[in-house]
């Protein structure tokens, strides 16, 4: 009874597996026969560079930023320029009430008269007593007191007119104008304040000239040097930009242990300083396989591509990673070596036949990477 129940199972086994293999032999001439022809570019999975980087926050400054105050004490006048606005180098931007220093200046005229009327006269006095010593009618000690009195009457002018023209100048001051091309950023005082030598009335940046400041790593400052390049991004703007190393400061923040580091901007249209920035540092390259995008489709939720196997055509599921440059990565599914279809390959099925053009040349998965 067992001998038949065994040989029963093994004829059921065998018709099994013979319907099975019927089934998949059926299944592949179906294939086959539904399957087309397909003009295609193909590249051979190869090794691409990505480079290793490191990503750190930043901050948008200006080259240029000043604190403009007064020189003289004095009250604020004609105050009139507005955060925001845009000045040019030489335009008003605030004045100092010059009474006092007009008040100075007409003292130092008068004392500038005095000396030239008292040097007028000892002038005078210098060559009457010069003829007479001559015809021996006055000593040597007489004369040589009218000739110190000319002296000092001339070393008084001088020093008069140094004072006249110093207190000329301070009237120049009163004027406080742009030292450069730039905007208001903020306001310190108002007009009626009292002005004082180093407190600043209002603060201005030059928007022309920025740079990307940010605090970097003790390991990253180390594999930095000046002239690096670096990808910025900027908020609100869409193009990443390009931006070289500078400034490194090797001295580190003793509280964050991090140091300082500059990178210069492109002229760029509003961009704000302060604006967030976040720079992507590149610090070396690693090995991975690369594709270019085209041939990565997606079924049904499933990123994938399609593998050239004795001139058809099949799917395989990838993971891809960091893309770059119109390449991808792709981190599984495929291995070096295997042909990879490119172009044409959106409505492609399982088993199509695919033909390469014959103009088409090789094309190397790793370029661009």
């Amino acid at each position: 009874m067992k001998q038949i129940s065994k040989v029963i199972g093994m004829s059921l086994l065998a018709v099994t597996f013979g319907l099975s293999g019927c089934d998949q032999e059926n299944e592949e001439q179906v294939q086959q026969a539904s399957a087309k022809t397909v003009q295609a570019d193909v590249v051979t999975v190869a090794l691409g560079a990505v480079p290793l980087t490191s990503v750190v926050p930043g901050a948008v400054v200006p080259d240029q930023k000043a604190q403009i105050a007064s020189r003289l004490m004095g009250y604020i006048k004609n105050l009139d320029v507005k955060v925001g606005q845009e000045v040019k180098s030489g335009d008003l931007l605030f004045s100092i009430d010059s009474g006092d220093i007009k008040s100075k200046i007409s003292q130092a005229n008068a004392g500038y008269q005095q000396a030239l009327a008292a040097l007028k006269d000892a002038r005078l006095d210098y060559k009457r007593f010069t003829k007479l010593y001559k015809e021996d009618s006055v000593s040597k000690q007489q004369y040589d007191k009218i000739k110190l009195q000319y002296s000092v009457a001339q070393e008084n002018l001088a020093s008069a007119r140094s004072g006249l023209q110093q207190a000329k100048a301070q009237l120049n001051y009163a004027n406080v104008k742009a030292p450069f091309d730039g905007v208001i950023v903020q306001k310190m005082a108002v007009a009626g304040s009292l002005a004082a030598p180093g407190n600043p009335v209002v603060v201005m940046e030059n928007l022309k000239s920025l740079s990307v400041q940010t605090q970097v790593s003790e390991d990253l400052y180390a594999v930095l040097r000046n002239g690096d390049t670096a990808k910025i991004i900027i908020d609100g703007i869409k193009k990443p930009f390009v931006g070289t190393i500078y400034t490194l400061v090797s001295a580190a923040d003793p509280k964050t242990r991090t140091h300082t580091v500059k990178l210069s901007l492109p002229n760029v249209n509003d961009v704000n300083s302060g604006t967030f920035a976040r720079v992507i540092f590149k610090r070396g390259e690693r090995q991975t396989m690369m594709l270019p995008e085209s041939a990565i489709i997606n079924r049904a939720g499933i990123e994938g591509v399609f593998v050239v196997e004795n001139g058809h055509a099949f799917f395989h599921m990838v993971r891809t990673g960091a893309s770059m440059d119109g390449m991808v990565e792709v981190q599984s599914g495929l291995a070096l070596g295997e042909q990879i279809v490119i172009s044409n390959n959106q409505d492609m099925l399982n088993g199509d036949v695919v033909e390469t053009p014959q103009s088409a040349e090789p094309v190397n998965a790793a370029k661009g990477a």
